[in-house]
Parts: C-alpha cells; structure tokens; sequence
C-alpha cells in the first residue's frame, strides 16, 4: 500500500539558502501532473539618503513657518536667519545631550525682501484699421500658412474667411487692411496696470512658483520725456530651506 500524497503543498522560502530568488512557492498535482506556481521575492529599493543632515536657510529672513518631517526644529516662527543657519537639526538632544542623528528634512518659510526696479512707457503706440484693404487667398495647411498674392501693405490688419478644404488643407479669402499708427498717453490706470505686470513678472522669475509678494513700497519715482522709472521695495514670502550633509 502506497501512501496517498497531498494534493496541495506550498511553503514561503525565509531562509536564503532556500533559494534568495524566490520568495513563495505552491506544489499542485493533478493526476500524473504536478503544477509549480513560484513568487519572485521583490527587494525593496535600498536609498541613496544620507545618514546626517541639517536644513538650513539659503537667505536672509524673518521665519513665518517651519514644517518638519524628519530632525529638530531649533529656529521659531518669528526668528530672524541669516544664510546658512541651521532652522532643522539632525542632531536629536534630550537633556543636553545627543540621543540620535538623522537627516533632517522639511519646508522651511520666511518673509525676505528685496529691492527692483520697473520702467514702464508713458505713450503707447497702436495700429488702427483704415477703409483701404486689398483682397488676397491664404492656404493653410496643418501649421503652414502662405499666400497666393504678395502683401502689398505693410503692417495690415487681417480679417479672413474660410469658403474651402481639401483634404488637411483650408482656404481662405482674407481682407488686408491698410494700418495707421496712432500714439497715446497711457492713463493713470494703464501705468498702474503695467507696473503690477512689470512687478509680478520680475517677481516671479525670482520667487519661482515657491513664493508669493506680501507688500510693496515705492522708494523712487522718476518722470522722464517718454518713461517713468521706479525703484520699489517687495516684501515677499518663500521657501528658504536646504537640506545639506554635514
């Protein structure tokens, strides 16, 4: 008499001298057939992260909020930095003493401020549409435009009209308009305009999208013949923390 064999048997491989590939294995017969499902053992992606580290400020400026994921937090709201001061610790201490490194890692915020200036245009010069116009045929095909008829107005105004495709491409009859140039004073609502423009455009590619403009201040104001120049005084809010290791 032949002992009865199991009809399942599945095991999970701990010990590496099992195999260190293989993390799960399950024995199914069938009959005269025996079926093997086996399981990869996946290794987690060890990481590059060094052991110690701080984070400190990369400016100057007035803290207004610290979030801190990892480390000791050692600057407070309200507390002036300078560059390269240390705002989150790896070094975690508990009466007086280090109990613990790690690498500190967190957002650090802070008021800085800075000083720019604009030139904004007093006049603004705009083409205005005249009566005369002449007729012409544009073809567009997918991004390429051309036309039929060579431009016979300089710097015209354009209205146009489709009356036909053909397969990827569109036809057009288009009115080229002759243009007059007309120069205008800008209001003192335009020039407010443009100088916000001019500001959060310079601001902007200063702050990156980590900061925001909190106040501003006009130091200097010049009026010349075409132009006015400002010297303003920003006062913004941004992130001013760098991990380093030490």
């Amino acid at each position: 008499h032949q002992e009865e064999q199991p009809l399942f048997h599945s095991r999970r491989l701990r010990d590496r001298s099992d195999n260190e590939n293989i993390e799960w294995l399950n024995i199914k017969k069938e009959g005269m057939t025996y079926i093997i499902n086996v399981e990869e053992k996946i290794e987690k992606n060890k990481t590059d992260k060094p052991q110690y580290c701080n984070v400190i400020a990369t400016k100057e400026g007035i803290i207004t909020k610290v979030i801190a994921k990892e480390g000791e937090i050692i600057k407070e709201i309200n507390d002036s930095v300078k560059k390269e001061d240390i705002i989150i610790s790896g070094d975690i201490i508990y009466n007086e003493e280090t109990k613990k490194q790690v690498c500190a890692e967190g957002d650090v915020y802070a008021k800085t401020w800075y000083t720019i200036n604009i030139t904004i245009p007093k006049y603004q010069k705009n083409k205005i549409k005249q009566n005369e116009f002449r007729y012409n045929i544009e073809i567009k095909n997918n991004n390429k435009t051309s036309k039929i008829f060579k431009s016979r107005i300089k710097d015209s105004i354009n209205e146009r009209k489709k009356i036909g495709e053909l397969f990827n491409t569109k036809i057009y009859i288009t009115k080229e308009y002759k243009t007059k140039e007309e120069t205008k004073i800008n209001t003192e609502d335009e020039l407010k305009k443009k100088a916000n423009d001019l500001i959060k455009e310079k601001m902007k590619h200063i702050l990156k999208d980590d900061g925001r403009i909190i106040e501003q201040k006009v130091l200097k104001k010049t009026d010349f013949n075409s132009t006015i120049y400002i010297e303003l005084f920003i006062v913004a809010e941004e992130k001013i923390g760098k991990t380093i290791t030490n």
